[in-house]
Parts: structure tokens; sequence; C-alpha cells
């Protein structure tokens, strides 16, 4: 099991806590934490917990998630590799739902354990708002006849070491959030690997990122998807950049001209983070809309601010 981890102790030790009570022979697994240039500790609480598991951890200067997850798999011994976010809390069954999900069928498989976002009475609206749409996308993805790469993610996933490594494991030009998981996954169908869900393969996501950190997240997901499309540009019309007249004519005219202000007065994206923030206090009734209106926003800034800089280098 490969954890790629940036500057969140308490979530890894909660997360090696859990790996613990798992239902299988500790012997059975090893745990390899990644850490992705964190100095918070994270290193220190590895290397004093008293795992009955086999379990180091590697340090490497901060170069993203794609970078962290691939210095794991190099380092890696067991036959299949389970990718797992830090925020993740494994159930008991965790890790046989993997090793099932696998020998159920005639290999290669690639498995999308499910994650669903833990979503209480008190959480704040925005951890209510993307838990739900996130919830969704699992119940969804239950019902799908077939995975595919656009649906998935590898925040909980799990594939043949030999297979991952013949194509080369994550694309680390992937450096920024966002991405990275649809390229590989894309590769890994198109080298012949069958992705599956698997409800059995369960881990709880704890999500804490504030209203800012998301808005940071949905930038960078525009500056990877022009990335990703530069590389895989026969796919772009299954993803979200093919889709920017995919939304009501008021919201595009109302999008285009925030995108054309920002050109002007660069202080918008945080005015409309402060004019989000203060929605927050409210709840308005439509506030859910107001977060898919804005984070949509702060995606195509992403986009726009790196076609800009490519077509000054000329590129």
């Amino acid at each position: 099991m490969v954890i790629p981890t940036f500057g969140r102790r308490a979530s890894v030790l909660r997360l090696l806590q859990a790996l613990g009570r798992q239902a299988g022979p500790p012997a059975d697994f090893e745990v390899i934490v990644s850490i992705d240039g964190s100095q918070d500790g994270t290193q220190e609480v590895v290397g004093s917990f008293p795992a009955p598991f086999l379990l180091r951890s590697l340090w490497q200067p901060n170069r993203g998630r794609a970078a962290a997850c691939n210095a794991g798999l190099r380092a890696a011994v067991g036959e299949l590799v389970v990718f797992l976010d830090d925020d993740m809390e494994p159930a008991p069954g965790f890790l046989e739902g993997h090793k099932r999900a696998h020998s159920a069928a005639p290999p290669p498989r690639g498995v999308v354990g499910a994650a669903p976002i833990i979503v209480g009475d008190s959480a704040p609206p925005l951890v209510s708002y993307v838990g739900h749409a996130f919830n969704a996308r699992l119940e969804r993805l239950a019902r799908a006849e077939r995975v595919h790469f656009k649906d998935a993610y590898t925040g909980n996933f799990s594939a043949p070491r030999a297979v991952l490594e013949r194509i080369g494991g994550y694309d680390e030009g992937f450096r920024l959030y966002g991405h990275e998981d649809y390229e590989l996954l894309l590769r890994l169908v198109e080298a012949g690997v069958e992705l599956v869900y698997c409800p059995e393969a369960l881990a709880h996501q704890h999500y804490e990122k504030t209203l800012p950190a998301v808005a940071r997240d949905a930038i960078a997901r525009g500056r990877t998807a022009v990335y990703f499309a530069r590389k895989h540009h026969e796919v772009v019309d299954q993803l979200r950049l093919g889709a920017y007249a995919q939304e009501t004519r008021k919201w595009r005219l109302l999008r285009s001209a925030l995108l054309g202000l920002g050109r002007v007065f660069h202080g918008l994206p945080i005015a409309v983070i402060a004019l989000m923030t203060r929605l927050e206090r409210q709840r308005p009734p439509r506030l859910d809309r107001y977060y898919a209106m804005a984070l949509d926003y702060f995606y195509w800034v992403g986009v726009q601010a790196v076609v800009r800089e490519k077509k000054k280098e000329g590129l």
C-alpha cells in the first residue's frame, strides 16, 4: 500500500491506526508512506508507530502527488499495489475487498474502492456540498455496467504492480493538483486493464478543506486539464475542458464577463472567495448552485492562465 502525503501528520496517524484493524493477517501487506516534502513531523510519527504490519516511510522534496506515488511504487515489493490518499480511513474489510475484486475475474484489473465523504449533521456547508456531490458519484459508479477512466479516481485504487511499472506509473509532469489520476487510468485502460468499482474496498474520506483551498484546487485542475489535453487530445471532449458551452446561457455570459474582468482586475478571484464566504454564513437556499458556479469559474481561471502563458511562450 502506497500513501502519498503532504502536511497531514494527524491524518496519516488516523489512517495507520485504521490499517492496524484490517481483517486479514498483518503479515500479508506492507505500507509505504511517501512523504512529499512535509516538515510537520509525519516522518517521525511513521517511524514511532507500533505497526503490526511492515511499515516504512520515504521522503522527497515537494514534487506533487504523482511523484510521491511513483516513489512508493518503486519501493513496493508486493504483486498488488494499493494507492490510498492520506485523508482516508479504511474499514476493516478494505484490503480484503481489493484482493477479492482482483481474484474475481481474469487479470489485469484496476479496482476503484469506495471512498464516501463523511458528512455529519454539523458539517460545514462546503463539506456538505462536496460530500453529497461525491457520494452521488459513488452511487452512479455502483450502478454503472462499465467504469470509464473519467468517472474513476486513484485516491482508493489498486492495480498489479507489474502493469503499473510497465506503463511508467504516474506522469510526474502533473505537479499541481488534479488530472494525474485520470491520466494514469486512461493509460491503464489503453494497456488492456479493466476498471471495476468495489464497494467492499471501503475507506471513508475525511474532507477538511476550506473554501480558499478548494478554490486553489479548482484553479490547479484547470491548469492541469490543459496539460492533460495536450497529451491526450483525442479524449478532451470527454472531459470538463471540452464542455465549456454545456451550461445555461445566463451562466455562460456571466462566466465570460468574469473571466474578461479578471484580466484587468487581478484580485477578482479573491473577491469571489470573499463573496462566497459571506454566502456561507448566510446559507441562502441556492448555496449549492453558487458553489458550483464559483468552482466552475475558478476552474476556467486556471485554464485561462495557462493558455495565456503558452501563448506568450509561442506554444
